[in-house]
Parts: structure tokens; C-alpha cells; sequence
């Protein structure tokens, strides 16, 4: 937490989460094709579910190909 030259405080993001938070920014948008507008206005747990969902679905994939490759030696 910062105080300000009025000796009010205030709550600042760490720069570990907003690299987080871009980087979500980044595979959502690049992935799923949402704007960053959508993004910035939809709830951190909406974000999450997306981002994990996204997740789950590569590793999915990435099994079945691994099944696949091996499937075909």
C-alpha cells in the first residue's frame, strides 16, 4: 500500500500480477480472439475460468497427439 503526498492511501498492483494479467491478456486475445476491452470489463473469475479452460483444451490436445505418435510407431 502507497500513501499519497495527501496522506491518503491507496492500493497498488504488484508488477508480477499485472504480467500476469497481460499475459492472460495476450493468450486470450490471441487464441480466443477477445478484445482487450472485453477483457478489462469482464470479472477476474470469468478471466480465470476462460484462461483455464484454454489450458485444459491444449493439454488435451497435446495428449491426443502424443497417443497418435505413438499410436503410429
Amino acid at each position: 500500500m502507497l500513501i499519497s503526498l495527501s496522506g491518503q492511501s491507496f492500493f497498488v498492483l504488484s508488477s508480477n500480477y499485472k504480467k500476469v494479467m497481460l499475459d492472460e491478456f495476450y493468450y486470450l486475445s490471441k487464441h480466443v480472439n477477445m478484445s482487450y476491452t472485453d477483457m478489462m470489463n469482464m470479472p477476474i473469475f470469468e478471466r480465470k475460468y476462460f484462461v483455464n479452460k484454454l489450458s485444459e483444451e491444449f493439454i488435451k490436445r497435446e495428449e491426443e497427439m502424443e497417443k497418435a505418435r505413438n499410436k503410429s510407431r
